[in-house]
């Protein structure tokens, strides 16, 4: 139909309105980086941790670091007072916490009295040496490692966040989504929306921090840290990748195409249509609602480079048919003739993207889905677009590039059959072992380059004030015991100080009197819960991978220090009940509930440290299950056990579904070629790629991440297009060709320069993605890249060989 005269103007007018329409629905485009979005799907532990952060109020905060080249002094201290000042003042920020708002709790003798009085000195309203006091922060079970370090250079300033409640409500209604809801799409516009809006708040936020921090006193190092600072840089980053890699890539194609064919209309023919592919892409992807992460923050290159490679396939077959004065429609004989070779690349290279979507990460999951959608354009577009394009600029120059690598190649394959054998076997044996090696045991930190502030940041507050991934272990109580053992009322009547036996006995006829009150809320301390609290909590101390612990043991072993001796069991009670709000809130309701009898101790992990993460998590189980079989139940829990979770079950899904790769490439080899041998045959060469590959980043002990654990599917979705191409020329040549040597050189000097020339635009496409600043995106490059060229060298020596080897 495109080529009759009639409707050629017509459809031309119609796909560039549509391409116009694209570019302006792309604006739309939206971008996440939430740590939630890493979270596995239906995860019964990510329910889990939503649920018991709603018993845990907790607030989003940032930290900002100070760090100073020599101890604290009185002038560190003054530029805190002044920096904290001004922060209060920026939009956003709800308050703040730091070691001029510490309270000062040994160094003044002061007693639990004074603690429900209020009456507290901190290091701005006290005459005690900065020193001394710096000794008791950096040494208090409640501060150190958490707003000061051990060497007393370095402390942080926490700055909470105000809550956005019409995004939390939003989020939680759109979280519990489902088909049968009326409004469902309104839910889904509305929360789209306020969530642009909650980001820009989020950026707007970091973005004046940092001006401020430019502005402050240069004798000290500022680092901010932080979830939400996280997220708002690697959607930066996201940002950043995008406009970096396409213009790279967009670069390497024309470099490349003007290499192949020497005339400017031959490099913007196949860039034009490849460039109205990716717009159709970015203009769907708006409007279904998809969301660019940074995982698939590189889908434009793929699209780029897939795209380019198909229309190389289908120009250099037009210009054989073009320099063939015997066809006459040249155009349609090009697309009937190439038509099934790119329909069974095109449907390989979906089914290794498809494997994505089996992983339950739903970043992953949406990559799967953009780049089988992308694929499917990309073939739309290369059948329409290109001949229409073609159309209005037939001719064809005879260029009669050869690539002198090619005859190379040929050489070995036809004379080195043997060797070639024996290095392809060598080769997969280490691959094999390389494979074993696999682990996924990494750290968030390093995926980050050295330079980037996320990393300064995290790496200061992983090694100096207490490390950066927090695990969580929750504990539910039995509800039932005994009364006897509620209450331990251990008050010395041998006491001098009658005002303070007097003040007991009051506040014990209060604790029983109040009416309002539930006696077993209020007497919810026993000795076996604080002993099982205080064991866990010690036994997290020790683990070397462990740093910061949290729990109301810590609020315990504060109030212990202030009475000079530990606190009895009713002493506790006392404490709970007369605790002022503004300390219950902060150092007991985070880490208590006696509504539910349930206790949470946060630790942090020094993320930074070559930390097994599954094998902490399974040591800290075994430990509780096999000591405290009387709890009622026990959870661990935290970003530590979801990301593992995640990363577990992300190696092993894609190491299952490589399986059904496989077969379901073969399969349709098998259709296309009709020919059980050589559908065989056409596997090898690529297995033996992504085997490579994979083994290759086991030996060099590279941790897969949710990045690289896709190279496999991908390599072998990819590098079987070529395959595909070669086979099928085989094919062709075979009807007039009978010798195989000749075969073989035919099908190197035709479709081996589209082989070649693809290969290497792929691999220089990936190998952009080394600018990044994400280090999983730069793995991904370089080994996606080499995996390209490995699968040529495969498929113009390895498969040659043994095509002759076996006569087939």
């Amino acid at each position: 139909m495109l080529l009759n005269k009639k409707y050629i103007h017509f459809f031309s007018f119609i796909f560039l309105i549509l391409f116009f329409i694209c570019i302006y629905s792309s604006q739309n485009l939206k971008l996440d980086a939430s740590s939630d979005s890493l979270m596995l799907q239906n995860d019964e532990t990510f329910e889990y941790y939503q649920y018991y952060n709603k018993i845990f109020p907790s607030k989003n905060f940032l930290v900002l670091a100070i760090k100073s080249k020599k101890e604290i002094d009185n002038k560190y201290i003054k530029n805190i007072n002044n920096l904290k000042s001004k922060i209060k003042n920026i939009e956003n920020v709800e308050s703040t916490f730091s070691i001029v708002d510490a309270p000062i709790l040994i160094l003044n003798n002061s007693n639990l009295n004074e603690l429900a009085s209020q009456k507290i000195e901190n290091i701005n309203n006290t005459d005690k040496k900065i020193k001394l006091i710096l000794n008791e922060f950096s040494s208090s079970p409640l501060f150190k490692n958490q707003i000061i370090n051990e060497n007393q250079n370095l402390s942080s300033i926490i700055i909470y966040i105000k809550k956005n409640l019409k995004f939390d409500n939003l989020k939680n209604e759109y979280n519990n989504l489902n088909d049968k809801k009326v409004n469902l799409q309104e839910i889904k516009f509305k929360y789209f929306k306020e969530k642009k809006i909650n980001n820009q708040k989020k950026e707007k936020l970091i973005e004046e921090l940092r001006e401020l921090i430019n502005q402050q006193n240069q004798d000290y190092e500022y680092f901010l840290g932080g979830i939400d600072m996280i997220a708002s840089d690697t959607i930066n980053f996201i940002k950043n990748d995008i406009i970096l890699f396409s213009f790279a890539v967009i670069f390497f194609i024309i470099l490349i195409l003007f290499i192949i064919y020497k005339k400017i209309k031959w490099v913007l023919i196949p860039l034009l249509t490849t460039i109205y592919s990716v717009f159709l892409m970015l203009g769907l992807m708006s409007f279904i609602g998809w969301e660019i992460t940074a995982i698939s923050s590189n889908f434009i290159s793929l699209m780029l480079i897939l795209s380019i490679s198909m229309n190389i396939h289908i120009i250099n077959n037009y210009k054989i048919n073009y320099l063939n004065i015997n066809i006459k429609d040249k155009i349609f004989y090009t697309i009937k003739k190439i038509f099934w070779p790119c329909f069974y690349t095109m449907l390989t290279t979906i089914v290794a993207f498809g494997s994505l979507i089996f992983s339950d990460i739903k970043p992953i999951i949406d990559f799967g889905y953009i780049m089988m959608l992308a694929l499917l354009i990309i073939f739309i577009i290369s059948f329409t677009i290109l001949p229409l394009m073609i159309y209005y600029f037939p001719k064809i120059e005879n260029t009669n590039l050869q690539f002198k690598m090619l005859d190379y190649f040929y050489q070995i394959s036809t004379k080195k059959i043997k060797y070639i054998f024996l290095i392809n076997i060598i080769i997969f044996i280490l691959s094999v072992y390389g494979i074993t090696q696999l682990k996924v045991e990494n750290s968030f930190i390093n995926y980050f380059k050295s330079k980037t502030e996320i990393f300064k940041g995290m790496k200061l507050i992983d090694t100096e004030l207490g490390g950066t991934t927090p695990l969580d272990i929750i504990i539910k109580f039995n509800d039932e015991i005994e009364d006897e053992k509620k209450l331990d009322i251990t008050i010395n009547t041998d006491s001098n100080d009658e005002d303070i036996f007097t003040e007991d006995l009051d506040l014990m006829e209060n604790l029983f009197n109040d009416s309002n009150k539930n006696i077993n809320n209020d007497i919810w301390f026993t000795q076996e819960k604080i002993k099982i609290i205080s064991e866990i909590h010690h036994f997290l101390e020790e683990k070397k991978e462990i740093g910061k612990v949290q729990s109301i043991y810590s609020l315990i072993e504060m109030a212990n220090l202030i009475n000079k001796k530990p606190l009895s069991i009713f002493e506790l009670s006392i404490l709970y009940k007369e605790i002022p709000n503004i300390y219950k809130e902060s150092l007991i309701k985070p880490y208590l509930s006696i509504e539910n009898n349930m206790v949470k101790i946060s630790s942090r992990i020094k993320d930074s440290d070559d930390i097994k993460r599954n094998k902490l998590i399974n040591d800290i189980n075994v430990h509780i299950e096999n000591k405290y079989q009387n709890l009622n139940e026990f959870k661990i829990n935290g970003l530590l056990v979801l990301y593992n979770n995640m990363l577990q079950s992300l190696f092993n899904s894609q190491i299952k579904s490589f399986g059904i790769i496989l077969m379901s490439i073969f399969l349709m080899l098998i259709i296309l070629f009709r020919s059980f041998k050589l559908s065989l045959v056409a596997m090898i060469p690529n297995i033996i790629a992504s085997s490579t590959i994979l083994g290759l980043i086991g030996l060099l002990n590279i941790p897969l991440d949710i990045m690289t654990i896709t190279i496999a599917a991908i390599t072998i979705g990819i590098a079987v297009d070529n395959t595909i191409h070669y086979i099928y020329r085989i094919q062709e040549n075979k009807k007039i060709y009978q010798v195989s040597e000749i075969i073989i050189k035919k099908t190197n000097n035709n479709v081996g320069n589209a082989i070649l020339t693809t290969s290497f635009t792929i691999s220089f496409g990936f190998s952009v993605l080394c600018l990044s600043n994400f280090i999983p995106t730069i793995l991904f490059g370089i080994f996606t890249a080499l995996a390209m060229l490995i699968a040529m060298m495969g498929v113009l020596i390895t498969l040659p060989s043994i095509l002759i080897r076996f006569k087939i």
